[in-house]
């Protein structure tokens, strides 16, 4: 079994979560040429947190993309799409336009609570813009994407960065990682936050991040911190144009939290546009998953100013 031949089992609709995954065969995403399992931070006592990287072949110094899969905080892998879209589409699609994608890894709620997964996904920016030579990418035309949980990880990695890097701490929470200080908060390589260009923000949560902490008992974040979480409560006038994408029959994020997320840039005059798929559940499910992909590569390309891939 390949990789694209993962899916649902009964069509259209949710599946159970899946016990395994199969092998990666063949080659992982057409037309790139891929870095698999960079180490972008060595925790003591945990795993070491990776990322994939796939950069168009024929393309000098191509923009990057960065895509943050979802699964609530507590599940996911960066290899894989979620089960109802064509597996690798996603990362095919960019590379074809011309931008680099990198897939990160991040630690779950039941290895780390809040905020090590938000410091996670700034440590792999850090990398990535780190080592941009070597890899062959060009890091200051850097997009933000992610899903679901990986859409409110975009959201507060694209947002926050640039209120510290101004002096701006929400409720005195360090989201970045404690960047160059040792101690238990440094993750992975120090040097400034990257500032994303642009970000786009796929179904991510802002009210509805309440009840998915309730259902950790306490234990997903300290409840002082929590509002330093919101997407809302990093936006400022300094965070970048912004795409935000969300289904009307959502059951797992309602659509109400793409409102609030879109009306916060808006009241802070940043560029923002909101994209409402009707009749669209989460992941998109009910919809065809194509011209959502398209909508959204467009916008990464215009503000990244990418080109086709030769």
């Amino acid at each position: 079994m390949d990789i694209r031949d993962l899916g649902p089992e009964d069509g259209d609709g949710y599946t159970p979560p899946p016990t395994h995954l199969p092998p990666l065969t063949g080659q992982q995403v057409a037309g790139a040429r891929s870095w698999t399992g960079l180490s972008y931070a060595v925790l003591h006592g945990y795993r070491y947190l990776t990322l994939d990287l796939h950069v168009p072949e024929g393309v000098d110094r191509p923009p990057l993309v960065v895509w943050i899969h979802g699964g609530g905080w507590a599940e996911g892998d960066r290899r894989y799409l979620p089960l109802w879209w064509p597996q690798q589409s996603l990362f095919e699609k960019v590379v074809a336009a011309g931008m680099a994608v990198a897939t990160i890894d991040y630690r779950h709620l039941r290895e780390a609570p809040f905020p090590a997964c938000v410091h996670d996904v700034h440590a792999a920016l850090r990398y990535l813009v780190r080592y941009a030579d070597t890899l062959g990418v060009d890091a200051s035309r850097l997009g933000v994407w992610g899903e679901s949980a990986g859409g409110h990880l975009a959201c507060l990695s694209s947002f926050a960065p640039a209120r510290a890097a101004r002096g701006e701490v929400v409720d005195g929470v360090d989201l970045l990682g404690s960047v160059g200080v040792d101690g238990p908060q440094s993750v992975g390589v120090d040097g400034p936050q990257p500032q994303p260009t642009c970000l786009v923000s796929w179904y991510a949560p802002n009210d509805q991040f309440h009840d998915f902490l309730a259902g950790w008992d306490g234990h997903g974040a300290d409840p002082a911190i929590v509002p330093a979480l919101l997407p809302v409560s990093q936006v400022s006038t300094w965070a970048p144009p912004t795409l935000v994408v969300h289904g009307t029959l959502d059951q797992v994020v309602p659509v109400r939290d793409a409102h609030q997320i879109h009306e916060a840039l808006v009241a802070a005059g940043v560029e923002t546009a909101l994209t409402v798929v009707d009749d669209a559940d989460h992941c998109f499910v009910g919809r065809p998953i194509e011209p959502i992909l398209d909508e959204s590569i467009a916008f990464l390309a215009h503000h990244l100013e990418a080109g086709a891939a030769a």
